[in-house]
């Protein structure tokens, strides 16, 4: 990697495809996959399918992880230890920490976090509920999406996390397509072969976190 990091928090609507980068980054690249345990699968189809954990609320871990600012306050020590529950104290390399209710908290994580970067993911509203559906919707047996309620809800929250990730990426350098050289100049040289009709609407950002530029202007 570029910058080499202790943690990328992955961000993306369900629907995204955001599942499909994660395996993509996490299998070339130096990532600590020991949390890619035997009960934390779903495959359906052609669909990439999910693997390794996934944090949330109604999640196996990360149940407080869509209000991160309340919860830990600046408690970062205890966050990042629920984050490290899902690899037991396993494997090497850095933490790819999916969550979809990060999108709630992007400035926590932004100014919170040391040396860690904010994958954000990024598809069209309609797009990404299409594929959530088509992926199995609420007959996804992993992870549990009883956090999104029914259609109309989970229509709703897509249409907020985009809204919020949106507002956050634009803060910096924008937006950018998914392809094999932004994988190059952003993580690294590589051999991945990306099918670019599957990904051609997909969108994605990476942003490193700025703790300590913070914590001087608090000194």
């Amino acid at each position: 990697m570029i910058n080499k990091v202790d943690y990328t928090f992955l961000v993306g609507a369900p629907g995204s495809r955001w599942s499909g980068i994660a395996q993509i980054i996490t299998d070339n690249y130096d990532y600590n996959t020991a949390d890619e345990t035997e009960w934390r699968v779903y495959k359906h189809g052609d669909f990439t399918g999910h693997k390794g954990n996934y944090f949330g609320p109604g999640m196996e871990l990360g149940q407080d992880f869509h209000r991160l600012e309340k919860f830990y306050k600046n408690d970062v020590n205890s966050f990042l230890a629920d984050c490290d529950r899902a690899w037991d104290g396993q494997g090497t390399g850095a933490k790819m920490v999916k969550c979809h209710q990060f999108a709630y908290s992007l400035w926590w994580l932004y100014r919170n976090v040391p040396n860690a970067n904010i994958l954000l993911v990024k598809r069209r509203d309609q797009d990404c509920f299409d594929w959530w559906k088509q992926a199995g919707g609420w007959d996804i047996t992993y992870p549990d999406y009883t956090w999104y309620i029914d259609d109309n809800h989970m229509r709703h929250y897509i249409e907020t996390e985009n809204k919020l990730t949106n507002a956050f990426v634009q803060r910096f350098t924008g937006w950018e397509k998914f392809t094999e050289r932004w994988l190059t100049y952003t993580l690294g040289e590589h051999n991945i072969k990306l099918d670019m009709e599957k990904y051609d609407d997909v969108q994605v950002t990476l942003i490193h976190s700025n703790k300590y530029k913070y914590e001087q202007k608090d000194i």
